[in-house]
């Protein structure tokens, strides 16, 4: 399984972009920065676009993605909770701020939303879907991809304390998860449901004592300007926990 960081960040600048995740050139997840980093016809060959929620920085790019689809006249599969939907329909692709590519053109929508249910797998593609929910400010998913030669992972997308209620779902080789801020963020994010260093190391200890084991883990969604503070405390954590730890950035090609 290749796994390419398109966007590993919160935040978009020259250097970094929105989270986004290519998955064997076929699955993207999230799309935050997913258009521009493919060409068209990587685009187009897309088998899925996998959202978590609805927040602006993890769907961004589903305007652009119908966009592009107009003009090649095809359609791009997205798979989303009915929550996200609702969202694209009536903040993006609503006639006004976008083309309303949910419905247009009514023979062949541009954007083929599929809805999906939590904890209800699916197979695209020859790989198998579970989404699981997690603890966000907003109702969101991740998503368990197992390859059809075993390799798994798991993306928690945006998530704070009490992701371990995810745990019991779920047993990747590879979690990719978030660590927004440093520790000294830590009532930012109980309160916003994102994860520091700390946080992380709650919801780990839990995943330990639940599975006896942990998982490399890629670690998405830094602020740009925290981020060697959060570096840091990641390789302190790294240590401790006795497992790797790496923060992902834009264009890192990972095999499973």
């Amino acid at each position: 399984m290749k796994i390419q960081f398109l966007g590993a960040h919160n935040c978009e600048t020259a250097a970094t972009k929105l989270v986004s995740i290519l998955i064997d050139d076929v699955l993207a997840l999230d799309a935050g920065g997913l258009t521009s980093s493919l060409s068209i016809e990587a685009q187009l060959n897309l088998k899925a676009v996998l959202l978590t929620h609805h927040h602006y920085d993890h769907m961004r790019d589903v305007p652009a993605l119908g966009m592009n689809a107009l003009f090649y006249e095809t359609s791009v599969p997205v798979y989303a909770t009915q929550t996200v939907k609702d969202a694209l329909a009536s903040h993006w692709l609503n006639g006004a701020i976008y083309a309303s590519f949910l419905e247009r053109p009514p023979e062949s929508p541009r954007i083929k939303l599929t809805i999906i249910e939590p904890n209800q797998k699916f197979i695209i593609a020859g790989y198998e879907i579970l989404p699981v929910p997690v603890k966000h400010s907003v109702p969101a998913v991740g998503y368990q991809i197992t390859s059809s030669d075993g390799k798994t992972l798991f993306y928690t997308g945006d998530t704070g304390p009490g992701l371990a209620e995810a745990w019991p779902y779920v047993s990747p080789q590879l979690l990719i998860t978030e660590v927004t801020a440093p520790n000294r963020y830590e009532e930012f994010g109980r309160r916003m449901l994102h994860l520091t260093p700390n946080l992380l190391k709650e919801e780990l200890l839990a995943f330990q004592k639940a599975k006896g084991y942990l998982p490399a883990l890629f670690l998405v969604h830094m602020n740009p300007r925290q981020e060697k503070e959060i570096e840091a405390e990641v390789e302190q954590l790294a240590r401790e926990l006795g497992t790797p730890m790496t923060l992902a950035q834009e264009g890192l090609v990972v095999q499973l």
